[in-house]
């Protein structure tokens, strides 16, 4: 399957977008894209009153979505 490659900021973007859309997503406040060893991640802050099982489940199914459909680019 082709995965579309694209640069972190804009990777961490449409995360944050899919990430507010969840029930509780609308307290994520920013989203950074993690690259310790090779493979990446979604990291969030979320403002208070977050709950954070909903922004666990919101980050977990944005991140399994959109390592299906992006690449993170070499020169992020």
């Amino acid at each position: 399957m082709f995965r579309t490659m694209i640069c972190a900021k804009d990777l961490e973007l449409i995360a944050l977008r899919e990430i507010q859309s969840f029930p509780g997503g609308e307290h994520v406040a920013l989203v950074e894209v993690d690259r310790p060893h090779g493979d990446w991640s979604l990291a969030v802050i979320a403002r208070d009153g977050a709950d954070f099982e909903q922004i666990r489940s919101a980050v977990e199914t944005t991140t399994r979505r959109l390592k299906q459909k992006y690449s993170l680019r070499a020169d992020w």
